[in-house]
């Protein structure tokens, strides 16, 4: 059968009937006949008569419109208006999925989802206020309640209130996650392990390598949760990642915990439980070859390559065919986040969800939450160094190939930092004043420490950053304080900044501190270390400016949290480069993606295949080259500094 797109939602041009195919209205084709299946001359005229003032209405509307679209670049493309030179004969694709159009659709899809879990039950599983209790004692998060109020103090940046659509997004999944995870009572690996059928419920596994670091592992995993929100999969996370350990649970009377033999990981030579993701495409060609109207039987697909998702991963039809596979493995160490825009099935309700695109500060604040060993850290530390400063500037200082780049670059990065932050009013410049001044105490902690209760409590300093008086009224009597939060696994910038403001008095009288927590030298794994860089990254996401290295995910995690535009401080030796470039937006950056759709049986009008990203989606943009020549990034629309 051969069918006429026509766009304009709710129209019908002449007369017939309405199909609905691909996200586009569709009208087909029914001459009138009479009872001889002669067409009824009367009947004709009128026909004839219906479709000339159509014709002439359409070409008004066009007429009327046509300078209006271009201007009109964060529509999504299924909303876009087809002009008569665009009006072609489409085949139908019938596992084509239509695309969720807006949060109301998205909620109910949510719903939808945890009906089927309970087996066409429109009731939850039960949840009562004891287990609630319960549930809460033994997941306590103290930084679910307490973080919000560090973002809020800050002078130098707007707060950024939460996005309520979101939250109402996140109150239904967290349903949908604990219906699942408490149907099986918990036990998904004997349901996995056995291919038991998952009755509705269906997953999402975000997993990677131990051995990388803090920013490698939160970040992809932000990416695969709003992924697994917008096809309502469970989002559960391995062993081997150590979110578990280190984040409190996400989703109230639910647990994303799994993998207790590591049996979910199919780096690990486990292919027997997993199929690979060429398995998946293999059956989507063959049955588009033979056009056959099948899903896939794959009960288990690992979709990522090596620390991303493969490039057909991000097209309409692949994402149609995913959905009939329960679990999905996501062998994930980049940041994805931003492409998910690019699929055009979730890019409407993408856009009306977070139409201001700060995905990655909401995701973080309100689901990769520090648990409680990690919060005590941040506690003290703030305590002691950051809670009466009047300025937090947050510098975090990566040398990717250890102590072999260090010698070579740190005494030029020290100067580029310096020209940077005073070139743009970051730091006092005291280039032209060399009167000495009693530099406010600072502190470095050993490699292996943080700040203990007792140094919080009976640590004697003679700086005012230490000994701020608490009450207003003295704070109103005393020079302004700035504290400088230094991460770095070497103490190079510490002792250089120690120095500096050391024997220079800044022109305007503030005080500066000046605070590095740990600089082991060497980047160490394990869940210690995570906990210790967690608690560093909050302490950078609290600054009022923040200066990062490139290519660091680390960095990229604290502008996350902290909603803010970060400075990328220039590591390339040539002198005409400026030593800083500020970013262009709070989305960090996915390093190495695919710039080019690569959509072999997309059919659309939109013919993806081959087509820049960056071109077809606006606010997808290349990456700064200071930070990653060849990345991807969202392009918020918010700038919060002020």
């Amino acid at each position: 059968m051969t069918q006429w797109a026509f766009t304009t939602q709710g129209m019908m041009f002449g007369k017939g009937k309405f199909l609905r195919n691909k996200g586009v209205i569709m009208a087909r084709r029914s001459p009138v006949m009479n009872k001889k299946g002669r067409f009824s001359c009367c009947r004709l005229l009128t026909l004839v008569t219906i479709f000339g003032l159509a014709s002439f209405l359409l070409l008004c509307s066009f007429i009327s419109l046509q300078d209006y679209i271009p201007h009109v670049p964060n529509t999504s493309i299924y909303s876009h208006f087809l002009i008569p030179e665009e009006l072609a004969v489409v085949e139908e694709e019938p596992f084509l999925e239509e695309p969720i159009l807006d949060v109301p659709a998205l909620i109910e899809a949510i719903r939808q989802a945890k009906t089927k879990a309970l087996g066409g039950e429109t009731t939850e599983v039960e949840f009562s206020e004891d287990e609630k209790e319960e549930w809460r004692y033994k997941n306590p998060c103290q930084s679910r309640i307490e973080l919000e109020p560090f973002y809020e103090r800050r002078k130098f940046v707007r707060h950024l209130r939460p996005n309520s659509k979101w939250n109402a997004v996140l109150k239904e999944y967290s349903e949908l996650h604990r219906t699942c995870t408490r149907k099986f009572g918990g036990d998904l690996t004997n349901i996995f392990l056995n291919r038991n059928n998952a009755h509705g419920c269906k997953f999402a596994v975000a997993g990677g390598p131990e051995w990388v670091g803090l920013g490698n592992k939160i970040l992809p995993t932000v990416s695969v949760l709003l992924y697994a929100v917008l096809t309502q999969r469970v989002l559960l996370v391995t062993k081997g990642s150590l979110l578990a350990d280190i984040m409190c649970e996400p989703f109230e009377g639910s647990s994303w915990r799994i993998d207790p033999d590591e049996r979910f990981t199919p780096i690990e030579s486990h292919y027997e439980f997993w199929n690979s993701y060429e398995t998946l495409e293999g059956e989507l060609d063959n049955i588009t070859t033979h056009h056959a109207h099948e899903r896939s039987s794959l009960y288990a697909v690992g979709v990522a390559g090596w620390c991303q998702p493969v490039k057909r991963f991000f097209c309409d039809q692949e994402q149609s065919f995913y959905t009939g596979v329960p679990w999905l493995y996501f062998t994930s160490c980049l940041y994805f986040l931003p492409k998910l825009f690019a699929i055009p099935m979730f890019q409407p309700v993408l856009e009306d969800l977070f139409p201001d695109r700060m995905v990655a500060t909401h995701l973080v604040r309100s689901t990769m939450l520090p648990s409680d060993e990690v919060w005590s850290r941040v506690l003290r530390a703030d305590h002691v160094y950051l809670e009466t400063a009047d300025r937090r500037v947050g510098i975090q200082i990566r040398y990717r190939k250890g102590e072999t780049q260090f010698g070579q670059l740190h005494t030029m990065v020290n100067s580029k930092l310096m020209q940077c932050a005073w070139s743009h009013g970051i730091l006092p410049d005291v280039n032209n004043n060399p009167n000495p001044i009693q530099l406010v105490e600072s502190s470095t902690t050993t490699a292996d420490s943080s700040p203990t209760e007792n140094q919080v409590l009976h640590s004697k300093h003679s700086s005012s950053a230490n000994s701020l008086e608490t009450s207003a009224d003295s704070r109103q009597h005393r020079p302004p304080v700035t504290s400088i939060f230094i991460t770095s696994l070497f103490s190079d910038l510490y002792d250089h900044l120690t120095q500096l403001y050391n024997r220079n008095l800044p022109p305007s009288g503030e005080h500066i501190g000046i605070i590095q927590l740990t600089h082991s030298n060497i980047q160490g794994t394990g869940v210690e270390e995570d906990i210790q860089a967690l608690a560093e990254v909050m302490c950078l996401s609290f600054s009022d400016h923040l200066l990062v290295s490139p290519l660091s995910t680390f960095g990229g995690l604290a502008q996350a949290y902290g909603a803010l535009t970060p400075w990328f401080l220039e590591f390339r030796e040539d002198s005409n480069l400026p030593p800083c470039v500020r970013g262009q937006t709070v989305d960090p950056c996915y390093q190495d993606p695919e710039f080019a759709y690569f959509c072999p049986h997309d059919h659309s009008k939109f013919k993806l295949t081959q087509r820049n990203i960056t071109v077809f989606v606006p606010y997808i943009q290349k990456c700064p080259s200071t930070d990653t020549p060849n990345g991807l990034q969202l392009i918020t629309t918010l700038r919060l500094d002020i």
